[in-house]
């Protein structure tokens, strides 16, 4: 599998995850319509959610990823 694709994979992975955690933690304890609930559940996640991207260094392509609490570290 191509690291660009890997990390298109990741980054579907870790927003779907946090979103459904923040979408039933939230659902559970805010009285809130489905659609405001949603926008605001994606929101906070797209805040939080770590990013993964490719970088070319030294001819090889490397996965890094940048978080919201963290400094960018390879993968």
């Amino acid at each position: 599998m191509k690291p660009k694709t890997k990390a298109l994979l990741l980054n579907f992975v870790a927003f779907m995850s946090l979103f459904l955690i923040f979408r039933f933690t939230l659902g559970y304890v805010i009285p809130v319509s489905g659609l405001w609930l949603s926008l605001i559940c994606a929101v906070i996640t797209s805040v939080i959610v770590p990013k993964f991207g490719v970088v070319n260094e030294g001819g090889k392509e490397k996965i890094l990823m940048k978080s919201f609490f963290s400094d960018e570290r390879e993968i």
